[in-house]
């Protein structure tokens, strides 16, 4: 007997078992109750996660890296960095551009430091090929856990008595006598460290780290953006202070570093061994830029309607928006579950001086740019507000047609990872 699939139908991986028992129900029932014993003929019904189904998720939006702009901005930060080793940050996959490949970029680029936030991320790059270091910037505490990264040679932070009690029990375990450590000190940030005043404390954990090998000491600066430039000197300073007060006393700090993408603009004389690099790689900068680095990605996504609005018609939710004249609109398959229109948001807590904070974000508010898509050398507005799975255009003198591709400024780390990232060598349009 020949089973016949309809056509242009595959049967793909993603069929679950319940469709493998509608499929089984299917042909049972024509064996027993069809006259044609030749040939049976599975329901299509059956196989609507096929060929259909994958081109529908081919038309979803993509990150577009431009691979040019990341390498133009990957030397300019080894031209800056001058001797100091360049360590690039990859937490929040890879600030957005993709764990695995953004690492594998770098690396052969020749960036041999990483550093991540999560275990898993550390694994990760080691499974797939990355040879250098790799910094785990949180403790660990969970014995487990600690194995893994020993075994797959991830330097630890040592953030306290605690998390190096922990490291030398897996240690001992694992009868390993110099697993790579390196302390975290606490400048004045708040979160994780040795307080950088709690010198004994330091000195008596280190005595206790006999089967660990000092490799490296950071800290991590909270202000290097802002203006004022007197919290960030204070903390450079009691660092300087501390590494200083253990190398007189025969301690082998290994790699001192604490810059971060903003100091090493502002303040290169703080570079010391290593800079820790995340967002300058993006060219997405929080100071301001003299040194001529380009953003590197944007959101590309597909044209599905066009339609002609008449003046005073609203566009999107909270009825916020109407049309001031005759329009032509475009509608993308791209929203803010995409990341379109996401930022950082500032809670104010319990700021300093909450009038200052105010104030600051009205000044700040006047300065936001409106949010636009790209047609090639053309930039489109964006009307109303930016939906979950859409965003409406103005596509008024612009000749688009269902189908065709615009792309958006969009900051990657908002960009949910199941969107494709591709990384393309040269690009038709301009990154936004």
């Amino acid at each position: 007997m020949l089973f016949l699939l309809p056509s242009q139908q595959v049967i793909r991986p993603v069929l679950n078992s319940y469709h493998y028992l509608f499929i089984s129900l299917s042909l049972l029932f024509q064996l027993c109750y069809t006259s044609d014993t030749s040939i049976t003929h599975i329901p299509t019904i059956l196989f609507y996660e096929t060929d259909d189904f994958y081109r529908r998720l081919s038309t979803m939006p993509t990150l577009t890296i431009d691979v040019s702009a990341l390498k133009h901005n990957t030397h300019l930060i080894q031209k800056l960095a001058a001797n100091a080793a360049v360590i690039a940050v990859l937490k929040s996959n890879g600030y957005g551009l993709g764990l695995v490949p953004f690492a594998s970029f770098l690396q052969e680029e020749g960036i041999s430091h990483f550093a991540v936030t999560e275990l898993c991320d550390a694994l990760a790059l080691r499974d797939c090929g990355i040879r250098g270091h790799i910094l785990l910037l949180t403790p660990l505490y969970e014995f487990d856990e600690l194995i893994d990264a020993i075994q797959n040679n991830i330097e630890l932070c040592i953030s306290g008595p605690a998390s190096a009690r922990a490291a030398q029990d897996a240690a001992i375990y694992m009868n390993c006598s110099a697993v790579p450590v390196q302390l975290c000190i606490d400048t004045g940030f708040g979160r994780f460290g040795f307080s950088v005043d709690n010198v004994k404390k330091i000195q008596d954990t280190l005595e206790t780290m006999s089967c660990l090998k000092l490799c490296g000491i950071f800290s991590h600066l909270y202000a290097s953006a802002c203006k004022n430039s007197s919290a960030v000197r204070k903390q450079f300073s009691s660092f300087e202070r501390l590494c200083t007060t253990l190398t007189e006393q025969g301690v082998s700090l290994g790699m001192r570093h604490i810059s971060s993408s903003s100091s090493l603009l502002r303040f290169p004389e703080m570079n010391l061994d290593g800079v820790r690099i995340g967002s300058a790689f993006l060219g997405r900068l929080a100071v301001r830029d003299s040194f001529g680095f380009q953003e590197v990605c944007c959101l590309r996504a597909l044209i599905s309607e066009i339609r002609t609005l008449p003046m005073g018609h609203n566009v999107g939710y909270g009825n916020s928006f109407r049309l001031k004249h005759p329009t032509i609109t475009a509608v993308t398959d791209a929203g803010y579950a995409h990341g379109l229109g996401m930022k950082h948001s500032h809670f104010p807590g319990n700021h300093v001086c909450p009038i200052l904070y105010i104030l600051r974000r009205l000044r700040q508010s006047l300065t936001i740019r409106a949010p636009f898509a790209r047609y090639q050398n053309r930039k489109l507005p964006v009307l109303g507000q930016i939906c979950m799975n859409s965003t409406i255009l103005d596509a008024t003198g612009c000749h688009l047609q269902v189908g065709d591709t615009v792309s958006f400024p969009v900051n990657p780390v908002y960009v949910d990872s199941r969107i494709k990232r591709n990384y393309l060598i040269s690009q038709t349009e301009p990154t936004c």
